[in-house]
């Protein structure tokens, strides 16, 4: 009786003893597949980072770059803006003088103007460019001549930056637009001049805007 207990007790030990090894087994090879799994999707994580990386950091220099660029034209238009307020006196003086606005550049002297930055030079004509209907003898329009290659492509065939328009007011002082040229075709796009170029045209236009109501 007892020989077949003892028999059935070994019976028992070895399946429990099997039984605990596969379990072992078993759990060692879900670990080791774990590990795999883990470090496969790693390594894809890697090789992901290794391609949008590259990608963010060439995006992020192309807008950088571009705010430099646009910075540096900017900087450059507020300079030739600059010097050419300075050629107001010269149309006052002879205002002040005569009693009119100079009708020609012959009237003028814009000889003594030194190129600098990417003004070149300036041009003058009684009236206001593309208004025909302009009291010539009361107004009169500068237009800043520049040379912007040095910005690229895009900007080599600009030849005129902006006006300068003199309107005699009703007390015989005068008053000063600085606005886009929209009238020549190779001219500078008015989002490169500064706040008070725009400023003062758009002033303009909320005021032509009430004069047509």
């Amino acid at each position: 009786m007892r020989g077949k207990k003892a028999r059935r007790l070994e019976s028992c030990i070895l399946r429990d003893i099997v039984w605990f090894r596969t379990s072992i087994s078993a759990g060692l090879e879900f670990t080791d597949m774990t590990k795999m799994q883990t470090g496969n999707q790693y390594r894809r994580f890697k090789t992901s980072e290794l391609v949008v990386y590259p990608m963010l950091v060439v995006i992020l220099v192309g807008v950088a770059f571009g705010f430099y660029h646009n910075s540096k034209i900017e900087d450059a238009v507020f300079a030739a803006v600059d010097l050419g307020q300075e050629q107001k006196v010269i149309i006052e003086e002879y205002f002040k003088t005569f009693g009119t606005m100079p009708q020609s550049e012959a009237d003028i002297n814009l000889n003594s103007l030194s190129p600098e930055g990417i003004l070149i030079g300036m041009d003058y004509q009684a009236g206001e460019l593309g208004v025909p209907a302009a009291d010539k003898s009361r107004t009169g329009t500068y237009r800043a001549l520049v040379d912007m290659r040095e910005f690229g492509t895009r900007f080599e065939d600009i030849k005129s930056g902006y006006l300068l328009i003199a309107r005699v007011q009703d007390d015989g002082t005068i008053k000063w637009d600085c606005v886009a040229d929209h009238v020549s075709v190779d001219a500078l796009d008015k989002r490169y001049l500064p706040e008070t170029c725009k400023d003062e045209e758009e002033e303009e236009g909320e005021e032509e805007g009430r004069g047509d109501g």
